[in-house]
């Protein structure tokens, strides 16, 4: 290596695998090409005092709704992005909203609109996937995109000989199908109740009973049980379903989870308070269904935090205080999440700093395929890191998001651990409630672990 690099940190407390280190990096590329104490690290084109701050691997947020062609009004690639760096979030894994994705032309153009606006790095997945493009799934995963999304329920329901299919064919290919998992019948009979009189917030909670997660996501393990496939069950949310992915995990089925910062803070007895902001699918649960979540976060029976980030303009909610019936089911979350984890896990002893790094980078790097490219600060990684102040109090407001929606579910709340600045390649992205590079700067990820195979 020369004398000269072109970033170093230093005095910071690192976040790394083996534990919490004081000392710092040098990156050369857009790669660690150095982890030290400060009186062994090179000189450097630009040094940074952190000033003893923390500085972790950047996050990777692996289920993000922010660029759907048919529904730029809601988000898109710029503003979706600009929103995750705010938030600490170096990769998001987009996911189809409403408009399919899965032929290789709508994939190649996805990636083309993303490395024209996105300022972090991507990757998505394909689908929604049903009895017709199943088929997809091989040469989808040459491309180094390895996970594929499927419904249980509306609006997007495929039966349970379509996921034998699915999870059967990433058994043998590789990749994971994510399953949105409620069970339609139990859907259907209680939202018999929704048709009559239950147009407050909570009564939508109330037409979603716990036992709908927990029969689909029982019938799904199940399934990839017997598939040898691996199933990636989306935003868990009761103890119930918890339980069936604790059991599946303990028979050895290939299985993981993920669990929402929105189920992590609220319950459904705030849903009349908060309106029609509230409403998303699956949705707020329990309060004892929240302290099974983090319960589940801390044993490591939940894999990873994600946003399920899926704002939509004020007006659809609105379209819901009256009738929480007609309001649009999604809530923001990218720029949330790592100030969640720090606040109400880290500042509230639920997650150990180590725990934080697994779920939040490592954990879904490993996922789809970019670990250890991406999700940790070992020499020869990505430069995607966040400096994070965890004694920092902040009060979120809409000023501060940058969500082309511009509202938060989180409004007035003060929050302790604030991400103060964010790096993408050695390149800094976000400080001081600005974004720092132009759109473009974002780049696609593909799976090496897959395409080396």
């Amino acid at each position: 290596m020369s004398n000269s690099v072109d970033l170093v940190l230093k005095n910071s407390r690192l976040i790394l695998e083996t534990g919490i280190v004081r000392g710092g990096l040098a990156v050369k590329d857009g790669s660690i090409v150095m982890i030290a104490t400060d009186n062994h690290l090179p000189q450097g084109d630009e040094v940074i005092d952190v000033g003893g701050k923390i500085v972790m691997p950047g996050l990777i947020d692996a289920h993000t709704h922010i660029h759907d062609p048919t529904m730029l009004e809601h988000e898109d690639f710029t503003t979706g992005s600009q929103a995750a760096a705010g938030g600490g979030v170096t990769t998001v894994i987009d996911m189809p909203l409403t408009n399919q994705m899965d032929t290789m032309n709508a994939i190649d153009r996805h990636i083309k609109e993303g490395e024209e606006q996105s300022i972090v790095d991507f990757s998505f997945y394909v689908g929604m996937m049903n009895t017709e493009n199943w088929g997809i799934i091989p040469s989808v995963i040459q491309k180094g995109i390895v996970g594929f999304k499927a419904f249980t329920c509306e609006p997007y329901q495929t039966n349970n000989g379509v996921i034998t299919r699915l999870l059967s064919e990433t058994s043998e290919s590789g990749g994971h199908i994510t399953i949105h998992a409620e069970d339609q019948g139990i859907l259907d009979e209680f939202r018999k109740d929704m048709m009559k009189d239950w147009d407050a917030p909570i009564s939508h909670s109330l037409s979603r009973p716990n036992q709908a997660e927990q029969l689909a996501v029982r019938q799904m393990i199940s399934i990839a049980k017997e598939t040898n496939g691996h199933l990636h069950v989306a935003h868990i949310s009761t103890k119930q379903g918890l339980h069936e992915v604790e059991r599946g995990k303990l028979d050895g089925v290939m299985l993981t989870t993920e669990v929402c910062p929105h189920h992590l803070v609220f319950n459904r007895d705030e849903m009349n308070r908060l309106g029609s902001k509230s409403k998303m699918n699956p949705p707020l649960r329990t309060k004892e269904d929240r302290a099974a979540l983090w319960s589940g976060l801390l044993r490591g029976v939940i894999d990873i935090t994600v946003s399920d980030h899926a704002p939509c303009p004020i007006e659809k909610k609105d379209a819901g205080k009256a009738d929480i019936r007609e309001a649009w089911s999604g809530v923001d979350g990218t720029q949330i999440i790592l100030r969640v984890l720090l606040s109400e896990g880290i500042n509230k002893n639920r997650l150990s700093w180590q725990k934080l790094l697994r779920v939040a980078s490592r954990n879904p790097a490993r996922l789809f395929g970019l670990y250890p490219l991406k999700g940790v600060l070992q020499i020869g990684s990505h430069a995607d890191f966040v400096i994070v102040d965890p004694t920092r109090e902040e009060k979120l407001t809409a000023e501060m998001m940058f969500s082309k929606c511009g509202w938060t579910l989180y409004e007035d709340m003060t929050m302790k651990g604030v991400p103060v600045a964010t790096y993408v390649r050695g390149n800094k992205v976000f400080e001081n409630n600005q974004c720092l590079v132009k759109k473009g700067y974002g780049k696609f990820v593909s799976s090496p672990a897959i395409i080396d195979k």
